[in-house]
């Protein structure tokens, strides 16, 4: 059973599926999450669920709805489909198969919770639109094995987010992405993109945004919230041929192929301890002993948020890991007095806390960027500085994304590897097609070639051999 928008429909009770909310103390029980617990969760963390449903209200306010692009052949123009059941669900996954290419999106909320709340999936090939609600179909595993299928192209836009339940929930992984976003960067395009701006530049259609941080638990949903999410998927199919068509056209597909992959690397959804302290320290350069405090505190913070579902900020925020890392404390009464620490956090897990501090002297810390001292003196600052312009010209006049190849940092460090005649092997520049792209201008730092630059409609870069 389908229908045109849940607008008509009776608002269905406030109640998610234990599928997408395996944490909850129902999941084992194979019950609905009723609307008390729901509640007491949203007003737990009422500042978000506040500011998010003054986005909403801004969002309706002063949002328009933009009119389907028509006459594109890839462009489905019909009103998108609702789904509510299991049945309805396998059928059009049987449908889709039969396209062998389809695009994908999902809605969620992920402030409240360790793991994100799905709370609206969308679908979309040649043909149509459909929506699809994850609080009343309970088994999403005939859409998992799309996009689990090889044979089956799944087209995403910055997707990364959309498949954590994937992995998680269905034990394989995905296959076969086609991200829009980074194939964009590949082309010649800014990276990253947002969906809006490509539709503008490759189909050359306006629609309209501001609804993604929206109250898509609510339900019924708003006209305006169905159309934004049908929108989110409707152009997909069209960009991704365009896209496609560019790619074989620069050589670049296996590009494309290669970054996707970490789509279908489990560690890519993992906690990664390195990232996060990397995160946490930021431009400051802790000594080895506030490391391994920050490391170890990072750990226990993840772990605790996964025991009780809570986003990991929310245990302890960054500023008392830092604090913890420098001042010494040796009670857990003493964790209620840092500023920002949750009381509540250090009742409960105090001793675990004091524990882990006391511990950290054994952790193997992270290894961290630390700058190098070349890179502070004037003349090498100068150089650094045009080095990093010509590689930011050479990548565009190659018509590819400078951000999708690298950071300043990880440049930097390859740059003055390969200038030093060190082994550059350690860095991501040096492998798969990254490596390939930056033969010429490695060739160019190393004196054996050089490089030419010119306009001609847009800036073009040029090899002569020496």
């Amino acid at each position: 059973m389908t229908h045109d928008h849940l607008g008509q429909l009776s608002p269905p009770p406030r109640c998610v599926s234990p599928l997408l909310f395996p944490c909850n103390p129902y999941a084992e029980t194979g019950k609905m999450v009723p609307s008390c617990y729901h509640m007491k969760m949203g007003s737990q963390f009422s500042h978000r669920r506040k500011h998010r449903q003054k986005s909403h209200s801004q969002s309706h306010a002063e949002g328009t709805v933009s009119p389907v692009l028509q006459g594109h052949p890839l462009v489905p123009t019909e009103k998108h489909q609702f789904i509510e059941t299991n049945a309805d669900l396998i059928a059009l996954c049987n449908s889709v198969r039969e396209e062998h290419a389809f695009a994908f999106d999902t809605e969620f909320i992920g402030e409240d919770s360790y793991y994100a709340h799905t709370c609206l999936i969308q679908i979309a090939t040649k043909r149509g639109v459909t929506l699809i609600d994850p609080f009343s179909v309970d088994d999403l595993t005939p859409l998992y094995e799309l996009i689990c299928d090889p044979d089956i192209i799944t087209i995403v836009h910055a997707g990364i987010q959309d498949f954590e339940p994937v992995i998680r929930l269905h034990n394989d992984s995905p296959k076969n992405i086609f991200d829009t976003q980074i194939a964009a960067g590949f082309v010649g395009l800014p990276w990253p993109l947002s969906l809006t701006k490509t539709i503008g530049t490759i189909l050359n259609h306006t629609v309209g945004g501001h609804f993604t941080f929206s109250q898509w638990d609510a339900r019924p949903l708003t006209k305006r919230q169905l159309h934004y999410a049908a929108d989110d998927v409707r152009y997909l199919i069209a960009i991704h041929d365009d896209l496609q068509n560019k790619l074989r056209e620069l050589d670049r597909e296996q590009w494309l192929h290669s970054e996707c992959q970490k789509f279908s690397n489990a560690d890519t959804f993992e906690f990664n301890t390195r990232q996060v302290v990397k995160k946490i320290c930021g431009t400051k350069v802790p000594k080895t002993r506030e490391l391994k405090r920050i490391q170890a505190l990072a750990v226990l913070r993840n772990s605790i948020a996964k025991e009780k579902n809570l986003p990991p900020k929310d245990v302890y925020p960054n500023e008392c890991i830092w604090h913890l890392a420098k001042n010494l404390i040796s009670n857990a009464n003493q964790l209620s007095a840092i500023r920002g620490f949750p009381k509540h956090i250090a009742v409960q897990f105090g001793e675990r806390i004091i524990q882990c501090l006391e511990d950290s002297e054994s952790v193997d810390p992270v290894k961290l960027r630390k700058p190098q001292k070349i890179e502070s003196e004037p003349k090498m600052r100068q150089e650094l500085d045009g080095a990093w312009s010509l590689f930011n010209a050479f990548c565009v006049g190659q018509q590819l994304a400078p951000g999708l190849v690298s950071n300043r940092q990880s440049f930097t460090d390859w740059y003055l590897w390969l200038r030093e005649g060190r082994d550059i092997s350690a860095s991501p520049l040096s492998h798969d097609w990254r490596a390939t792209f930056l033969t010429d201008f490695s060739a160019m730092i190393n004196d054996q070639g050089s490089l030419t630059f010119a306009f001609d409609n847009g800036l073009m870069v040029n090899k002569a051999s020496l």
